[in-house]
């Protein structure tokens, strides 16, 4: 149940957007992009990510591996986090140091981002136990460990509960020390130089007063920020080149998270290729049973359920259907509560008339060029 203070009066402030290049965060997300499962489902594409994976030591691949657990590349990416947890900027070294003065984080950012189910009510809480944890309680630790050993452990912290909390922190550190000076190191100046565009252009938005939630909104491709939320105080935006055009939501007290795709026209592409946003746009056109939810959500916004309904689909494949239509400028997303409405972001017809024309009328051709039909 989610109570609010109808006490307090008047309009609930807007939070302080605040847009950060973080070099530690892109460190963590990148090592979480390389050991994927699903290289396609990223904007560098898998012919990138196989060529950094190819130079990258096994060894270190596969202490990534186990740093991250049973969820894959989750962990990594929910650490990256650290980047909004340390002062600005969120460099390599301040998490770093963040990690040493404090073997806990860890915990602290896996453990803001659980989720819980009603099934926990008949057993040990892990709310409850995480909390205790946080305040240095051995046995909390230990009742989580054996809800782990009878498969009953939120995923999020299955990963931190193999090993001490120092253990797992000289892990963390040592990985990130080898994949910075191993792999990172020559992959930095590209992701950071298209990292730093798109942080100068949102914060000359929110210095010429584009409204915080319009800023938030075009950053996260259609993230709504909740309009009702007084516990916000600030939203910490980390824009990211090797997670493109993935969106990560996280809350942390009083301070939400969100790792941003940095927009297309910050990275480096050929002249004449097409923008990943178009062919996402594509893409998400080229679905019948996306079209069928486009139409179900012209007559007002949609929860998770319904589109599953809609689809006659499970819930992890209605909710991929729907970020697919949010990477593609068509659907915005606004938390309501432990729900997520879905609703169209303008008119999908004119949003994908005015992607195409921009591409086609793009310079590029000279006058006089001709294109011929080998069909």
């Amino acid at each position: 149940m989610r109570l609010v203070d109808l006490r307090a009066g008047g309009r609930v402030p807007t939070p302080a957007v605040e847009v950060r290049a973080s070099s530690g965060a892109e460190l963590l997300r990148c090592a979480g992009v390389l050991i994927t499962d699903d290289p396609d489902a990223f904007d560098v594409g898998p012919e990138r990510i196989a060529a950094v994976r190819a130079r990258t030591p096994d060894d270190l691949l596969d202490e990534l591996r186990a740093l991250s657990g049973d969820r894959g590349d989750k962990a990594l990416l929910l650490l990256a986090e650290a980047g909004a947890v340390v002062p600005a900027p969120g460099t390599v070294q301040q998490i770093r140091e963040a990690l040493h003065d404090d073997p806990m984080l860890p915990w602290r950012l896996l453990a803001a981002n659980l989720v819980f189910s009603d099934h926990y009510h008949d057993g040990p809480n892990p709310v409850e136990l995480v909390q205790r944890v946080l305040d240095g309680d051995e046995d909390a630790l230990e009742a989580l460990r054996a809800m782990d050993a009878a498969g009953q452990c939120p995923a999020e912290l299955e990963v931190l509960l193999r090993t001490s909390p120092a253990d797992y922190r000289d892990r963390l550190v040592a990985a990130i020390d080898r994949f910075e000076s191993e792999v990172f190191r020559d992959l930095q100046d590209e992701a950071m130089g298209a990292i730093e565009r798109d942080v100068l252009h949102r914060r000359r938005q929110l210095d010429d007063e584009v409204p915080p939630a319009e800023v938030v909104l075009e950053a996260t491709n259609g993230y709504e920020l909740p309009e009702d939320d007084r516990t916000l105080r600030r939203v910490v935006l980390l824009p990211s080149f090797w997670f493109r055009p993935w969106l990560i939501l996280g809350r942390l007290d009083e301070v939400e998270v969100l790792s941003t795709p940095v927009a297309d026209q910050f990275v480096a592409l050929p002249s004449e290729a097409p923008p990943p946003s178009l062919v996402k746009l594509a893409k998400a056109l080229g679905d019948e049973g996306r079209l069928r939810l486009l139409r179900r959500m012209s007559g007002g916004p949609i929860m998770l359920a319904d589109a599953m309904e809609e689809l006659e689909v499970a819930k992890a494949t209605a909710h991929h259907h729907l970020a697919l239509l949010r990477q593609a400028g068509l659907v915005s997303l606004r938390e309501e509560g432990r729900r997520t409405q879905y609703g169209l972001r303008g008119d999908p017809a004119d949003t994908a008339a005015e992607a195409l024309a921009r591409y086609l009328r793009a310079p590029g051709w000279r006058d006089g060029d001709t294109a011929v039909d080998g069909g």
